[in-house]
């Protein structure tokens, strides 16, 4: 795949310190460029939907998941990210009716450019306040 300006890299930077969300972060960022590149390709609707509903899979797991860690490390910002991960769902779930029912390849550019932006602002704002968290408590338990 050809590197593309729209291409997100993993970086230390992404980090939150903890291994098993590290890889759930980095296989959604995957995702996200693999979305990026049907896109960009201009492969067809099918293909482009795949690659949406696939990435949409993983982030309702990886946010149940990231859910059930935060609750066994006390992380007083919990629900308030959990209701974070629900606000986001529902705006996917809206994004993808909406990419259904478009026809023109603008529009889907234009709602998984959207998902991307969601996914990355949600990873370095909220994430990053669980990471300083546990640094603060010296690591996960």
């Amino acid at each position: 795949m050809e590197k593309s300006e729209w291409e997100i890299a993993w970086s230390n930077f992404l980090s939150v310190g903890v291994a098993e969300m590290d890889e759930e972060h980095r296989q959604f960022i995957a995702r996200v460029n693999e979305l990026n590149q049907a896109i960009l390709e201009s492969e067809d609707k099918a293909t482009v939907t795949r690659a949406m509903e696939l990435m949409l899979a993983e982030a309702a797991h990886h946010f149940a998941h990231e859910e059930e860690l935060l609750a066994r490390w006390q992380y007083p910002g919990a629900a308030a990210h959990s209701a974070g991960h629900a606000q986001l769902m529902l705006q996917f779930e809206r994004m993808m009716k909406e990419f259904e029912q478009a026809d023109i390849s603008f529009v889907w550019a234009l709602k998984g450019l959207r998902i991307k932006q969601l996914l990355v602002e949600h990873l370095l704002k909220e994430d990053m306040k669980y990471r300083d968290f546990l640094r603060k408590q010296g690591s996960p338990g």
